[in-house]
């Protein structure tokens, strides 16, 4: 073999193990993305936080805790992307992992949750003869607040835990509106008699699972 044909030789083989090398590196590369992806879209908490029926699932950044009366908290949720908030309840006895003061630990962090948002009647106010029996204030009247006029029904008892009652005012016209109230002993008094109540249509947003995230 002469000098030429040696050296094209050696050329063609770093040719050809360089380009090997390369394929190599490449494949490592490509299964190294895919592990991370793969990784990335596997949350620890998938089954926990896959909605179910109504439910829907949403992140944001929580900007606020109150003790609404246990076993009930109220947590302001900020969605600084699409700048808005929104106020939610959790049951601590009926979300799983859900600790009041491990969330107020949390407040500046981000959490995953999901929640049903569910129609409710909010009452303000019940009155007799003109007089409220449930604020010692006047109630703001705004355009959204209604009246109805009715019989008041399911204040046999004050309410006894932590949790409201349920009271109904049925109209002459037989329509009857659901409030969640705590039953006051001047509500007791009045049970079964016509009442005046004002109230707002709301939406409750109510939270079923929840997992703080790290900063």
């Amino acid at each position: 073999m002469n000098f030429k044909t040696l050296t094209a030789a050696l050329i063609f083989t770093i040719f050809i193990s360089c380009a090997s090398k390369e394929n190599q590196t490449t494949n490592t590369d490509s299964t190294t993305v895919a592990d991370t992806v793969a990784s990335a879209t596997t949350p620890e908490t998938e089954s926990e936080l896959t909605p179910k029926d109504d439910e829907i699932r949403e992140m944001g950044l929580l900007k606020e805790v109150e003790d609404s009366g246990y076993p009930i908290a109220t947590l302001r949720i900020e969605f600084p992307e699409r700048k808005f908030e929104e106020y939610f309840t959790v049951n601590l006895e009926e979300v799983p992992g859900a600790d009041i003061n491990k969330m107020r630990d949390g407040v500046g962090k981000y959490v995953s949750f999901l929640y049903k948002s569910e129609p409710t009647n909010a009452l303000l106010d019940v009155q007799v003869n003109g007089k409220s029996i449930t604020n010692e204030a006047p109630i703001e009247i705004k355009p959204e607040t209604k009246r109805v006029v009715g019989i008041l029904k399911g204040a046999d008892e004050e309410t006894p835990g932590d949790l409201p009652g349920t009271v109904t005012i049925t109209t002459k016209e037989n329509t009857t509106l659901s409030f969640d109230f705590f039953v006051t002993k001047e509500m007791v008094a009045v049970n079964g008699k016509r009442v005046v109540g004002y109230y707002e249509e709301r939406t409750q947003n109510i939270i079923t699972a929840l997992k703080l995230l790290p900063k």
